[in-house]
C-alpha cells in the first residue's frame, strides 16, 4: 500500500584498546553519479538508488523529516543489537542531516535529542534506558563530505545533479552502558528558526532497500509512529522499507577482553545470510589500501582475514554466526554475518 507522506519526506520531482564503531548501513555512493557527473573535489554523492537491472523505477525520497518545525516535532527511530555475551559502554552516537539550500559553514542544527529505548517506540511497554526527548546532546557538527542527490538516470531521463543538499554529521554525547539485547534509538534535530530538515536513509548501490530494514518516523500526535517507506518513482513502483544511518562509538566487554569499537550502520554486509560469499558496503573514508576485513567466530577467534575486495569467499567456513571487523588503521567498524 502506498503511504503518501508529503510533509514527512523529501520527494524527487521527475585485545588492546582500539577505537571501534558499530555501523547500522551505507550512505555514500561514490564520487561519480550514475549519469557520469563528478562530485566536487573531496566529496562524494549519496545518490538515491534503483534496483540493479531495473531502469524504470527508483526510490523517490531524498530524506525523512527529522526536526522540530513550527507545526510538528518529528522523530526518527531505528534498532541495534548488543550481541549475546557482550556489554557496551557507549560514549557517543553520530547522525546525518541536511537542510536543502543551506550554505552556512557551521552545522545547521545545533540541537539534537537522543533517547535510547529497550523496545520499539511503537510499543507502550518500551522504556527509556538513556536520554529523553528534550535534553540537547549536541557535541559537534561537521561536513560529512557528501551531497544527497536524486537518481540521475532512473526513471529516464533522471534528475539533475546538484549541490543543494550537503549532508552534515552530528555527534551526540550518549554515555550509557548496555547489556546484551535489542534497543531502539529515537532522535530529532532542532535549530532556533524551526527550519525543515531531512535525514537521508541508508543507501546501498544497486538496491532500494533490504528485507531487514525497519526504520520508523514519528509524525505527530495524530499519525503517531509510522514505518519508514519509500513509495517509489514513478508512483506504481513497489514500496521499500528504509533504515537510517547512524554510528555508535563504544567499548565492548566480552570474553575477558576490552576494546573500543564503532557500530556504523553505513557498513552493510550482503547477502546476509549467505552460503559462499559476501559483499560489503563501506563508508568512503573506510575504503583504503590498508583496510582489512576480518571474520571472528563467537568464541572470539579470528577465522578469516581479507584485504578490501569486491567480494569475500567464505565457502570453507562452518555454518553459524560471525562478527565482521573492518579495520582502516584508525577505527574498527563491526557488523554481523550469518553463514548458512
Amino acid at each position: 500500500m502506498k503511504k503518501l507522506l508529503f510533509l514527512a519526506i523529501g520527494l524527487a520531482v521527475s585485545t588492546t584498546a582500539q577505537s571501534q564503531v558499530y555501523n547500522n548501513g551505507g550512505l555514500s555512493t561514490g564520487a561519480t553519479s550514475n549519469s557520469g557527473v563528478a562530485a566536487p573535489a573531496g566529496y562524494t554523492w549519496a545518490e538515491v538508488q534503483n534496483e540493479t537491472g531495473n531502469i524504470t523505477e527508483s526510490n523517490t525520497n531524498s530524506g525523512f523529516a527529522a526536526v522540530v518545525t513550527t507545526t510538528t516535532a518529528f522523530f526518527l527511530a531505528d534498532d541495534f543489537t548488543v550481541p549475546a555475551g557482550e556489554k557496551w559502554n557507549i560514549t557517543e552516537m553520530e547522525f546525518f542531516i541536511y537542510r536543502t539550500g543551506y550554505t552556512g559553514t557551521t552545522a545547521p542544527y545545533p540541537i539534537i535529542h537522543v533517547n535510547i529505548l529497550d523496545g520499539s517506540p511503537q510499543l507502550p511497554s518500551s522504556a527509556s534506558v538513556f536520554g529523553d526527548d528534550t535534553t540537547n546532546r549536541f557535541v559537534s557538527g561537521t561536513d560529512s563530505k557528501m551531497y544527497r542527490i536524486f537518481n540521475s538516470t532512473v526513471p529516464p531521463p533522471g534528475s539533475a545533479v546538484g549541490q543543494t543538499r550537503k549532508i552534515w554529521n552530528t555527534k551526540a554525547s550518549t554515555p550509557v552502558t548496555l547489556n546484551q539485547g535489542t534497543y531502539w534509538v529515537k532522535y530529532q534535530f532542532e535549530d532556533a528558526g524551526k527550519n525543515a530538515g531531512f535525514a537521508p536513509g541508508v543507501t546501498i548501490p544497486g538496491t532500494r532497500g533490504l528485507p531487514t530494514f525497519n526504520g520508523l518516523q514519528y509524525q505527530g500526535p495524530a499519525a503517531g509512529w509510522m514505518p519508514l517507506v519509500d513509495t517509489g518513482n514513478p508512483d506504481p513502483a513497489p514500496d521499500f522499507a528504509q533504515d537510517m544511518p547512524f554510528i555508535i562509538t563504544y567499548t565492548a566487554e566480552a570474553l575477558g577482553t576490552t576494546e573500543t569499537r564503532q557500530m556504523d550502520n553505513r557498513v552493510r554486509v550482503y547477502p546476509n545470510p549467505t552460503s559462499d560469499y559476501f559483499k560489503l558496503a563501506l563508508p568512503a573514508e573506510t575504503e583504503k589500501a590498508k583496510t582489512t576485513v576480518s571474520l571472528y567466530d563467537m568464541s572470539g577467534k579470528m577465522v578469516k582475514e581479507f584485504k578490501v575486495a569486491d567480494q569475500y569467499d567464505i565457502s570453507s567456513l562452518a555454518k553459524g554466526a560471525y562478527m565482521v571487523k573492518v579495520k582502516d588503521g584508525s577505527t574498527i567498524k563491526v557488523t554481523k554475518l550469518i553463514k548458512n
